[in-house]
């Protein structure tokens, strides 16, 4: 097997095979090394009982909108993205039910109908303001390198269009405080607060920045037909037709270091291999504080590692095949409620909701445990078996509990809930999968961190994982970093993989094959991006 290549990529995780997609298409000589027994990280599906669960990564807040999707021509190799017209419902005895679809004009006909036409205008006023953010800033800077804040509030500010301006007034707000400007009903504001809070991320941060496009793209996001895996298969493909080789299988224990410059790697098993340069997708921890030996780091770099926070909840979740899809209370007035991507259940006003989270955060176990649910087969069949339905049910949770001994009752209190809101809810089988299983399983993912580390503002933007090492180059020749743990950050967006291509290729002096998205060069035009 050969052992010299121009690049070796650790982990073969979305960004990992991204990033080796793009350098293969390229001419480099590169493999991709995977610890697990197979590629795809959080792109991962389970099948169980005849049924196809995605225990991690299930909706596709991206979807077309990356690079790869036309740049390896993704359709022609199997993947199908499906977006359900009736995004959200959220659901609660006795109240009326929100209802969110991908086409704001019936949202907003849902709101004026069932709630009042102040909340209808807000809706539209706040879906307009927080679409301009993500069409001309927000989604065109996740495939560009980061910039200092000052920076890149400076380039905003003078650009010609005013979004950049606007956008800036309200970047460094809240969530709760954003909401707050547009005179949202409480049930609405809880509503649009989930869709950002079910990935374990605080109201009350301030990266209201980031929040628009949680709102935007959630209410616009998508599964890939058959399991998310197919999405990594076709990315996977992608690596290998364009010359590239993957090791699955193959953990690294040391990045090899010569003449202070990053020239190869040792696996677990003994064998080294060389290479031009190496990128990591892993986490801080491995990369700064196990790949390489303290005095081959500067001190700085070492203490950043180790003051990397991950996420103060993660995720619990029951996935189950089903005698039928769930039947929701409520669902004889408003049918649509049966026809959602994503059914939150029991948060009625944003006060409660806020409680809950910060129960969950204290190490919590919640009881009820307040989530949503999704049944991936009412939109794709091939989930499941003939006649027959495959759901999920997802809460908040914190990792320190005792889930080796409680997870069972856990799952149950889980269904007891979603059932009381489903009553039809009849399962054939139960896959239960706990918070300490996401470590055991995914090592980038301690204390089941599903982003590689939490969302603050000193771990995001310029800053994540640190300001030397944001931009994918890090203080060591040779040495790139572009996982999730990396700006833009995690949720299968395809950003730190696409920039980490980008950024090797120059450096390496290879001719790029792939052009800049239209996005990004409109973008540009508009000014709204810093640099050439």
């Amino acid at each position: 097997m050969e052992k010299n290549y121009d690049i070796i990529i650790i982990g073969a995780g979305p960004n990992g095979l991204i990033c080796a997609g793009y350098l293969a298409r390229a001419g480099l000589k590169v493999v991709l090394l995977e610890a697990r027994h197979e590629t795809g990280g959080g792109l991962d599906t389970f099948e169980f009982a005849g049924f196809r669960h995605n225990p991690h990564a299930i909706y596709q807040m991206m979807a077309e909108l990356m690079p790869p999707w036309k740049d390896f021509d993704l359709a022609a190799r199997g993947v199908r993205f499906i977006r359900p017209r009736v995004q959200a419902a959220f659901v609660d005895k006795g109240r009326t039910p929100i209802i969110l679809y991908s086409d704001p004009a019936l949202t907003c006909k849902h709101l004026a109908d069932n709630f009042s036409s102040a909340d209808a205008l807000a809706y539209e006023r706040l879906h307009k303001d927080f679409s301009e953010y993500c069409e001309k800033i927000l989604i065109p800077l996740t495939f560009v390198p980061p910039v200092p804040p000052v920076e890149q509030v400076q380039t905003l500010n003078n650009a010609a269009d005013d979004v950049g301006r606007r956008f800036n007034e309200v970047a460094e707000l809240t969530p709760t405080e954003m909401l707050d400007l547009y005179g949202l009903s409480a049930p609405l504001k809880a509503a649009l607060l989930e869709l950002y809070c079910m990935w374990g991320m605080s109201p009350f941060e301030a990266l209201g920045y980031i929040f628009p496009l949680y709102v935007v793209r959630m209410t616009n996001a998508a599964i890939v037909s058959g399991g998310s895996h197919r999405l990594s298969s076709a990315l996977h493909k992608a690596v290998v037709g364009a010359g590239g080789e993957i090791r699955d299988s193959a953990p690294v224990a040391k990045v090899l270091v010569e003449n202070n410059r990053a020239v190869g790697v040792r696996l677990k098993s003994g064998e080294e291999i060389r290479a031009k340069a190496v990128a990591s997708t892993v986490d801080p921890h491995q990369n700064f504080l196990e790949f390489f030996d303290s005095h081959e780091l500067d001190s700085d770099l070492v203490e950043a590692a180790k003051r990397w926070q991950w996420e103060k909840t993660t995720l619990f979740t029951v996935h189950l095949g089903l005698e039928e899809a769930p039947k929701y209370v409520g669902s004889d007035s408003f049918p649509d409620i049966n026809q959602a991507l994503m059914t939150f259940m029991g948060i009625p006003e944003p006060d409660a909701l806020v409680a809950h989270l910060e129960s969950v955060e204290d190490g919590i176990v919640a009881d009820p445990p307040l989530g949503h649910a999704t049944c991936c087969s009412v939109f794709d069949p091939i989930m499941a078996p003939p006649g027959i339905h495959t759901g999920r049910f997802e809460c908040l949770a914190p990792f320190d509990a005792d889930w080796d001994n409680i997870k069972d009752d856990y799952a149950k209190k889980c269904l007891d809930f979603w059932k009381s809101f489903a009553p039809n809810l009849a399962p054939l089988s139960v896959w239960t999968y706990p918070p300490n299983y996401i470590e055991l399983k995914m090592k980038n993912m301690r204390r089941g961190s599903i982003k590689q580390g939490a969302y603050l503002p000193l771990q995001m933007g310029y800053f994540r994982p640190n300001d030397s090492c944001s931009q994918t180059y890090t203080p060591v020749a040779g040495f790139y970093t572009c996982g999730a743990s990396v700006y833009p950050g995690g949720m299968i967006i395809g950003g730190p993989g696409y920039i980490g291509a980008n950024t090797i290729a120059q450096d390496l002096g290879v001719q790029k094959n792939w052009d800049e998205p239209e996005m990004v060069k409109g973008a540009r035009k508009a000014g709204l991006i810093a640099g050439d």
